[in-house]
């Protein structure tokens, strides 16, 4: 159920078949290499979103396209909205997604760079109680790399696939940004903007500036951008085909439908949730 395809008249019925839950795709706009299109953080949390939400339905709202790449202004493309105004969409986002009817929010994140911002706004929403309760996931928490594939059933692959697979094992190559899992799901939804004869026009190997930062275990805003100067973080990607990229995309609309069907039915959340608010009120009291 997509919600800027419904009639008015639909929603009560989309509520009731969502059992209540409604997902919102957020990505961003920013440079992934020479190969993928700026939109891929977008492109593929929608993508995933809707295909999942065909197996276990949902809501799902309007893709928010803008997420967090301050500091990033050096590449042509990128869009960035300052934190107080992307913290405030978001606010008012779940706010009206609950006035809807809906009393549970998911926000699907398809942006590495968002987790921070995600995780600190769903944390703040505890500051005053909310009558929904929010959730976070993010596709990139759970990968499909090769190893996962080949252990999965994806009749489809061959067996030059999956020596292409092998390969990225044994030859131990790393993934990361516009990588070949990045670029696999692009390549399963929308193989017309990815150009993969540009993989190698740039590269996606570490300028290990911050390295010492990191092994210290201190973070700084620089690092990944110091890091990797070209947007692209990962090793070149031979053999990349539809059948790689479908059963890349199908491992992850998987899983995503099973967090769907989890957050669906599970009571645990609810319960707690009342004894919270319970908790609240008697402390305010």
């Amino acid at each position: 159920m997509i919600w800027e395809y419904l009639r008015e008249e639909e929603f009560k019925k989309a509520v009731e078949s969502s059992c209540g839950l409604c997902v919102v795709p957020i990505g961003c706009i920013e440079k992934h290499g020479q190969h993928l299109p700026i939109g891929t953080d977008s492109i593929l949390a929608t993508e995933i979103v809707r295909r999942a939400a065909e197996r276990e339905p949902v809501c799902v709202f309007p893709t928010m396209h803008f997420g967090e790449k301050t500091g990033a202004g050096e590449f042509a493309g990128t869009v960035i909205f300052s934190s107080e105004l992307r913290l405030k969409l978001l606010e008012e986002t779940c706010r009206e997604i609950h006035r809807n009817g809906f009393r549970k929010i998911l926000l699907f994140n398809g942006h590495g760079g968002n987790q921070s911002m995600i995780s600190h706004f769903v944390r703040s929403q505890l500051q005053e109680p909310k009558e929904y309760l929010l959730f976070d996931y993010a596709p990139g928490s759970d990968f499909p790399t090769p190893n996962k594939l080949l252990s999965g059933n994806y009749g489809k692959l061959t067996p030059e696939d999956r020596q292409i697979l092998q390969n990225y094992i044994e030859q131990k190559k790393r993934y990361g940004h516009a990588c070949f899992i990045e670029t696999g799901w692009i390549y399963a939804t929308h193989p017309e903007l990815v150009r993969l004869d540009k993989i190698a026009d740039e590269s996606g190997t570490s300028t290990h500036r911050f390295d010492e930062f990191t092994k210290r275990k201190i973070n700084s805003p620089f690092a990944w951008m110091a890091n990797y100067p070209n947007s692209y973080a990962g090793d070149m990607h031979e053999g990349m085909n539809e059948r790689i990229a479908e059963a890349m995309m199908e491992y992850s609309v998987q899983k995503a439908a099973d967090v769907f069907r989890f957050l669906k039915h599970e009571t645990i959340s609810e319960t707690y949730h009342a004894e919270w608010r319970a908790k609240q009120n008697t402390h305010t009291c």
